[in-house]
């Protein structure tokens, strides 16, 4: 009772129902509420997953990116294959910003030597790193090229591209413009209010099909329990982060149903640069010490996927020969014995807050560890405070997850290039494999390449790998709404149920 309590009590702070009466949900409104608010509203200034949900709605691209890693046309109206390395675009025309700027070349060339630009410190520049250059032909055409063929260009740029314009960022500057961003997307800004709330509105000149809804709110709620009871009852049309354990609460609600989102893949990371975890061994041995199939059972319900390596099982790519490593606590006692550890030692395992689960994970992970005489100090931080400790290389274990992709491109090359990230882990092999993965463009080439990629990061083990897990999103009756592979919440594509 004390727990329902508390979750109708949070429900109220979270959405001002304290002493005044819950008013009717506009039809025209769609409510969407995420674990966290966005840390800011410029798509290039991010790579948190609930910021990037909400920029989708605001900003867009040159090419919508599709389940299967293909590409359909957005800004982009046609293109052409001039070499290997030259894609020509041509641009809708009349396409407009929110202010009544024009989509043009000029501002696509403006937004892609923005993505390079060192003052923004955007963190998609290594996804982004096989690009060259953008040349203007004219107001509506352009060629964009690359340092060397990039099988995933168009994919790319439909994630990490987005246009925006020149005059209006240049008037404003980048930090105003990461709260009070003018896109030419979908739906337009009218409001942020920090901490409770942001408003978006049906842009009525956008170029592609109409949204159903006229207003988008985004709301950013860290309690699952307070989540599911705005759309229990009513207050809230759509849901992210449910985790398993709450999904047959909604599913026997008769109010609202579950659709699948995307897998999400947590995986532990290891500081490779200092010791202990320096040395392989090491390594191997928390791989070997972690029960991931009875994490599974316990917290998934069994419905987890266990990896073999950083590719995701689902993901083209991904090594079909390797098996995830066995439970062997015997095992990971040896290894650490070998590497001059009998006795083990104290290790600082971080985890961001907001990961739905991840308190029990990372419980369950220290218990793990503790039996091979690993002690586990557990360090949860703060959304931001978590990233900035991570790209200050602070961590010394850490929890972080992504997305299977259909592309590895999209992650890999991100996480593990040293010329992306290069925070905690590299090896030269692996980078010029990256690089050359990325290049072929036979299919079945490229898998070769990435089967290799993994085999290796599976023997070398900067991460231990755990589990993909089948996230989903819980959505109101009378909301017809399908979650997306790449798990952003793009409203563009819900509508009433008929």
């Amino acid at each position: 009772m004390k727990r329902v309590l508390l979750a109708v009590l949070a429900l109220a702070v979270v959405f001002g129902v304290g002493s005044t009466p819950l008013q009717a949900k506009d039809a025209d409104t769609l409510v969407v509420v995420q674990e966290a608010e966005p840390v800011g509203l410029d798509l290039m200034q991010s790579s948190i997953q609930t910021t990037m949900s909400v920029c989708y709605n605001i900003h867009d691209t040159l090419f919508h990116p599709q389940e299967d890693a293909s590409v359909k046309p957005a800004l982009a109206e046609k293109w052409e294959k001039v070499d290997d390395t030259t894609w020509k675009i041509t641009l809708r025309k009349g396409v407009t910003f929110h202010n009544g700027e024009p989509v043009t070349a000029h501002a696509v060339k403006f937004s892609f030597d923005r993505v390079f630009n060192p003052d923004i410190k955007c963190p998609h520049k290594g996804k982004m790193s096989a690009f060259k250059e953008v040349k203007v032909l004219d107001d509506y055409t352009f060629t964009i090229s690359t340092h060397k063929p990039y099988a995933p260009g168009l994919y790319i740029l439909g994630y990490y591209l987005p246009i925006v314009p020149p005059k209006y960022v240049q008037e404003v500057g980048d930090t105003e413009y990461n709260v009070k961003p003018v896109g030419c997307g979908p739906y337009k800004l009218v409001k942020w209010v920090r901490g409770e709330e942001i408003v978006l509105e049906r842009y009525e000149n956008y170029y592609g099909p109409k949204p159903a809804y006229k207003r988008v709110i985004f709301k950013g709620v860290p309690e699952e329990a307070s989540r599911i009871a705005a759309l229990l009852t009513g207050e809230a049309d759509v849901i992210a982060g449910v985790p398993v354990h709450q999904r047959k609460k909604i599913e026997e609600s008769g109010k609202a149903y579950l659709t699948p989102q995307m897998g999400v893949m947590p995986y532990l990371g290891l500081d490779t640069y200092h010791k202990p975890f320096d040395d392989v061994r090491v390594r191997q041995a928390v791989n070997y010490a972690i029960n991931r199939e009875l994490i599974n059972k316990a917290l998934f319900g069994g419905k987890a996927i266990l990896c073999a390596g950083p590719i995701s099982p689902r993901t083209f790519g991904a090594n079909p020969n390797l098996k995830p490593y066995p439970y062997d606590p015997e095992k990971a006692k040896a290894l650490l014995a070998e590497a001059g550890y009998p006795n083990g030692f104290e290790a600082r395992l971080a985890y961001p807050t907001y990961m739905s689960q991840i308190q029990e994970q990372a419980e369950a992970i220290a218990a793990d560890l503790a039996k091979v005489g690993i002690q586990v100090k557990l360090e949860p931080f703060e959304r931001a405070v978590m990233w900035e400790r991570y790209k200050g290389r602070q961590h010394q274990m850490y929890i972080y997850w992504w997305d299977d992709a259909p592309e590895p491109d999209r992650y890999m090359y991100s996480l593990f290039h040293s010329k992306s990230r290069d925070y905690y882990y590299k090896n030269p092999t692996v980078d010029v494999l990256l690089d050359l993965g990325r290049t072929i463009m036979n299919r079945d080439d490229r898998a070769k390449v990435y089967n290799e990629i993994d085999r290796i990061l599976y023997e070398d083990a900067p991460w231990v790998y755990l589990y993909v897990i089948p996230e989903v999103f819980g959505v109101a009756n009378d909301v017809d709404y399908q979650g997306r592979r790449d798990g952003f919440l793009n409203m563009r594509y819900a509508q009433p149920k008929k």
